[in-house]
């Protein structure tokens, strides 16, 4: 039987939800000593793509992590500002930091229907990473959110399969994309991107693992010009003094993918009861960043 892209990506998402990570239960928390989770809890990551973009860009993850809510960043490695990014972030270990795969943007890309030239692209980024900033990703997602194409996901995947690292869409962590000012290519609604409109979006958090996507950045960021003053805005509501209110009367706890990996334990600790993934069926992407 030949299986739809939709069904393909459904389900390849559940499979993959086995062989990554998995809550921490009673029984795994007798083992190891680490404190259980139940889904009765929030848990909130606040994720800045495209760090290292450029200087920006960097400063507005920054400034949204030290005085707002952001608790995670995707590094873009082949991108001009990447090595600044790393020693920046070097000053704030509590942000912590992922591989944003980036074949769309920059002077090195590659042909998206070239899987061996992506998958040599995709490992070259990986190891870039790795000696740019001493350590693996914590998690792992993608510019434009190409890992989500139906030939591409597959070697993505693979990587995280074998590094045993969260992949966006594709894990127990729910992606949250709403938070985000273009719906429409070259049309601009605040409101998306309102401190309001953010509150409303912790407020509707389901239980467990959530990551919300984000894209603050300083005034002036040559990265990308149709996405740029509104990377600001952005800025200015993650860093709202409602935001926090908000998080401490809704009991969210906030934490980044570091402390994911620390309250979850190996999926071969234990059964799933079930092969859905709750991450990977409930999101809104946006194909932008």
């Amino acid at each position: 039987m030949r299986l739809s892209r939709r069904r393909f990506l459904t389900t390849l998402s559940g499979a993959a939800s086995m062989i990554f990570l998995s809550p921490q239960t009673p029984a795994a928390d007798a083992a190891t000593g680490a404190p259980s989770v139940t889904f009765h809890d929030r848990y909130l990551i606040v994720n800045a793509d495209d760090l290292g973009a450029d200087d920006g860009i960097n400063r507005g993850i920054i400034e949204a992590h030290e005085r707002g809510i952001v608790t995670s960043a995707s590094l873009m490695v082949n991108m001009p500002s990447a090595p600044s990014a790393v020693r920046t972030s070097r000053e704030h270990p509590t942000l912590s930091l992922g591989l944003h795969v980036n074949f769309t943007a920059g002077s090195r890309i590659p042909d998206l229907g070239d899987l061996r030239a992506l998958r040599q692209e995709l490992e070259r980024q990986f190891h870039m990473f790795t000696d740019m900033t001493g350590q693996i990703p914590t998690h792992v997602d993608s510019h434009h959110h190409v890992h989500r194409k139906f030939h591409i996901v597959p070697l993505f995947i693979e990587l995280c399969r074998t590094h045993r690292i969260p992949l966006r869409g594709f894990s127990e962590v729910t992606y949250v994309g709403n938070f985000y000012g273009q719906w429409d290519p070259g049309k601009t609604d605040v409101r998306h991107i309102s401190p309001e409109y953010l509150i409303s979006l912790l407020r509707n958090l389901a239980p467990g693992f959530s990551e919300l996507g984000c894209h603050p950045g300083d005034l002036g960021v040559p990265f990308d010009p149709v996405y740029d003053w509104q990377r600001r805005i952005e800025l200015e509501s993650l860093t709202d003094p409602r935001l926090s209110a908000t998080v401490t009367r809704d009991a969210i706890r906030l934490i980044n993918y570091r402390d994911y990996g620390r309250l979850v334990v190996p999926a071969s600790a234990r059964m799933p009861a079930s092969p859905h993934c709750p991450g990977s069926n409930h999101f809104a992407y946006r194909y932008s960043a």
